[in-house]
């Protein structure tokens, strides 16, 4: 049937309960309404049955005094939360982490589909959610352009994406030597070099080709333990997810394989560089076992040139040499729904700034007309595989990871079977858990995000929309940042955007005039940090919450060399205390989205910045 709602004329701000509370009325309907469809439910199965709790034993003393310990545990479980929770709503204070609001039909849909208790691990389990995720994977697979050879799923978590997509990277890679061992005949001309640098699809080709040997294959490719030395170096930048070292630890392709690529002053992959380490160890008849492209880093929102890594694939397999690449887009994902037009197909450039009138966005200091942001969101259709959250930018409760890939057979390199879950050979309507690391997860995840996708589409119209008012709030608030100064104790203070943002993530410096210290810019950075994030420990009377990070030297080279010499600081500074302290903000918010919104939260947010200065001026000793 076809869709005809009219997305672009529904206001956003009806699927969030609200920073204040605004929409708890509405909320509290619609959670009543299905819990009541849920009791009904249960009420209805085989109703000729009697009930298991009779009114007598409800107005029993024992039965009483349970419900009375259960009351007063919640009601301790709420004070605790109340008091000690981060507050992600707080329409615009709240400039730290990568947590915000969540999507209120989505909350909606997760609680409900928990109290039926499915288990997202097989369809047998959980009939009605393994259907919807498979759903999403599909969704998730044709928003990165995979089309209908994708697939995709709703992983725990970022991590967990991470970890399959480099075991699935490790044994695909694996399957020509698997095959030159279970079917010699069929790779009798290939010498061990170029079994290494089969492409994916040839990889997956060959497996095809073994016939009831397929099996046989598989076992006898990295899954035995064999030959996972020799598959070659697993390539990442400095501004790469800590999760990569886990990855590496436990596919067995170890640290030692783990190649860390230098980054330019803009936090993204220097492409020149890594050339030249593909060449150095291609020379050295050094298999590239893959290649990471960052989309949204985790500390700087930077969006790699996946293009130029594409290119560059392009450019070695005219010499024979080949390599995985897979987009850790964990955060920056959902960014793509903004080039993507009402029918989900990706957007000419030349018709952007169209479209975005169209829609009201980005008409001021428009960043994502910027064009090596659009190429590398384009350029995922060409990669292997793609980590992407709904739990970030999808605005769906924890644990709503998600992995997509380009071609659906991936996914049997790591198939195991079950006999109580699911058989092999033995049809399903939909089968998820045989080919992912969890056994055992929520039908909640699948449920609130298959809610969210049809309710906001995947695409200008729907997600697009509201992926634009965090891109809108992070554009001012770096501006906001950038050359803001504060008269302190007779000193004045100016705060420092560290960079152009590429997504909605800004970082910021608080260094005092006339001081070139690197190390005294460190300490009031950091001290910013501490006055104003969960350690202070009174959060719920905070004007101002913040994040931090630190630029160390050993991981990110001389990245920030020019950004420290730009405020007159000295390299050697840099060398000598080895790291640049900054302050981190995720603007996720959806409520600053328009210039009245922000006019409304801008004094107020400079006043909080003005006040924590004073503060440490008075109890730190650092402003001096």
């Amino acid at each position: 049937m076809k869709n005809n709602k009219d997305y672009k004329n529904m206001d956003l701000s009806a699927y969030f309960i609200g920073p204040k509370g605004e929409n708890g009325e509405l909320f509290k309907e619609l959670t009543t309404k299905l819990i009541d469809e849920h009791i009904g439910y249960r009420q209805n199965f085989n109703s000729e049955d009697a009930n298991s709790i009779s009114e007598e034993e409800k107005v029993s003393e024992k039965y009483t005094n349970a419900v009375v310990n259960m009351k007063e545990v919640l009601n301790e479980l709420s004070q605790k939360l109340r008091s000690g929770s981060i507050p992600w709503p707080t329409a615009g204070r709240y400039w730290g982490h990568m947590d915000n609001e969540t999507l209120m039909p989505s909350l909606l849909a997760y609680n409900f589909a928990m109290l039926w208790n499915g288990n997202g691990v097989a369809w047998e389990g959980s009939p009605a959610s393994t259907l919807m995720e498979e759903e999403v994977g599909q969704d998730l697979a044709k928003l990165n352009g995979y089309k209908d050879n994708g697939w995709g799923y709703v992983a725990t978590d970022g991590t967990i994406a991470n970890i399959s997509a480099l075991w699935m990277a490790r044994n695909v890679a694996s399957i020509p030597l698997a095959v030159k061992e279970v079917c010699p005949e069929l790779v009798q001309d290939k010498t061990d070099w170029e079994l290494l640098n089969m492409s994916v699809k040839e990889s997956l080709d060959l497996l095809d080709k073994t016939g009831d040997k397929k099996n046989d294959v598989k076992a006898h490719s990295a899954r035995s333990g064999k030959n996972i030395q020799v598959l070659g170096k697993w390539l990442v930048p400095s501004t790469m997810h800590y999760s990569w070292k886990k990855a590496v630890d436990i596919t067995g392709v170890g640290e030692d394989n783990l190649v860390i690529l230098p980054v330019d002053d803009h936090y993204r992959i220097d492409i020149e560089k890594l050339d030249k380490i593909i060449r150095e160890n291609v020379d050295k008849q050094i298999p590239i076992l893959g290649i990471v492209g960052v989309v949204g880093s985790t500390e700087e929102g930077a969006i790699d040139h996946i293009d130029q890594i594409v290119k560059l694939r392009e450019k070695y397999r005219k010499e024979g040499v080949d390599f995985f690449i897979h987009v850790d887009a964990a955060y920056g994902g959902y960014g793509r729904t903004i080039y993507m037009d009402e029918n989900n197909e990706f957007m000419p450039y030349e018709k952007l700034k169209d479209k975005f009138n169209e829609y009201g966005i980005f008409t001021e200091n428009n960043q994502f007309l910027n064009k090596d942001v659009y190429n590398a969101y384009k350029a995922i259709a060409d990669s292997d595989s793609v980590t992407i959250d709904p739990h970030k930018m999808g605005y769906v409760p924890y644990d709503a990871g998600g992995l997509a890939i380009a071609d659906t057979r991936l996914k049997n390199t790591l198939t195991y079977v079950a006999p109580y879950a699911f058989q092999e050979g033995v049809a399903v309507p939909a089968s998820i858990g045989q080919f992912t690391l969890e056994g055992s997860k929520s039908v909640g995840s699948a449920a609130s995000v298959w809610v969210a996708n049809r309710i906001l589409p995947l695409n200008i119209s729907g997600y697009g929309r509201l992926v634009a008012r965090t891109l809108f709030a992070a554009r001012k608030f770096n501006d906001m940042v950038d050359g803001m100064k504060f008269e302190i104790n007779g000193k004045t203070i100016i705060s420092h955007a560290v960079y152009e943002p590429d997504f909605n993530m800004v970082d910021w410096v608080y260094k005092i005039e006339g001081n070139d210290s690197l190390k005294d810019m460190n300490a009031l950075t950091t001290a910013m940090y501490e006055h104003t994030s969960s350690k202070v420990g009174n959060l719920y009377n905070l004007k101002l919450v913040t994040s931090a990070s630190t630029f160390d030297k050993n991981i990110y080279g001389d990245a920030p060399v020019k950004f420290i010499e730009s405020l007159g600081i000295d390299k050697n500074d840099y060398d000598r205390e080895g790291n640049l302290e900054i302050l981190r903000a995720s603007c996720m918010t959806p409520w600053v989205y328009d210039e009245e919104s922000f006019d409304y939260w801008a004094p107020r947010i400079k006043e909080a910045m003005k006040e924590t200065l004073e503060q440490i001026a008075e109890e730190d000793d650092i402003i001096k």
